[in-house]
């Protein structure tokens, strides 16, 4: 039998998770690594969904339709007057205390 290379890491449960392991440690007749190690298999796949959820969307709200975003655009404003030179002069040259 091929044996798995030992992985130990020191492992952190309060004491009711820790009764719920021992419950069923004692229900099952199998050992406690047996059961956290059969844990981890059947586990992983949803804390993976959990923690590492699809980056597709990121907000709840719909995206500006494109007729919309391109008819804000294209109007001019008051900051298409200023040159550039302007512009830096109005921004703050130091950060605020």
């Amino acid at each position: 039998m091929k044996r798995a290379k030992v992985y130990r890491y020191p492992l952190r449960l309060d004491q009711l998770e820790k009764r719920k392991v021992e419950a069923v440690v004692r229900a099952s007749g199998r050992t406690i690594n047996q059961v956290l190690t059969l844990s981890v298999r059947k586990g992983l796949p949803l804390a993976k969904e959990a923690l590492c959820a699809d980056a597709g969307k990121l907000t709840n709200v719909e995206p500006v339709p494109d007729q919309v975003w391109r008819r804000v655009y294209s109007r001019r404003d008051e900051v298409d007057e200023c040159s550039g030179g302007q512009l830096k002069a109005a921004q703050s040259q130091s950060e605020p205390q």
